[in-house]
């Protein structure tokens, strides 16, 4: 791991970004996986999260990101933090939450807004699929 940090991003985002940890995808032939993406033109960002539910528990995480460190980290963040937890757990995260864990700055916070963004979406999949 390469210690340097030339854009001086906070040391949560850099350690996340370098070992970017649960990043890939499942195989498809995984079974209770959701999963959902989200975007920011302007940013040129997107965060694909996918969550394996057994039951009503996240049991595995896995993301996959393309953009700056922060949004990378806000993948591996979410993709950590959200194991072991349900969907109305889930749903208490905030882009003011990630931005405070990962000491995320004003001119970085559309980063946390993808990954609260990303997790939306793949809470109102889990929900239309058990209606």
């Amino acid at each position: 791991m390469n210690d340097d940090n030339p854009f001086g991003y906070a040391p949560e985002i850099w350690r996340l970004f370098q070992l970017a940890p649960n990043a890939g995808s499942f195989p498809d032939d995984v079974q209770g996986v959701v999963s959902a993406e989200a975007g920011t033109p302007a940013a040129r960002s997107v965060l694909r999260l996918a969550l394996r539910f057994d039951g009503d528990r996240v049991v595995d995480a896995r993301f996959r990101a393309y953009g700056c460190p922060a949004s990378i980290a806000v993948g591996a963040y979410i993709a950590g933090w959200a194991q072991g937890r349900n969907p109305q757990e889930l749903s208490l995260l905030k882009a003011a939450d990630l931005r405070a864990a990962l000491e995320i700055p004003e001119d970085r916070a559309h980063c946390a807004l993808l990954g609260e963004d990303a997790l939306r979406a793949v809470l109102t999949r889990y929900k239309e699929q058990q209606a």
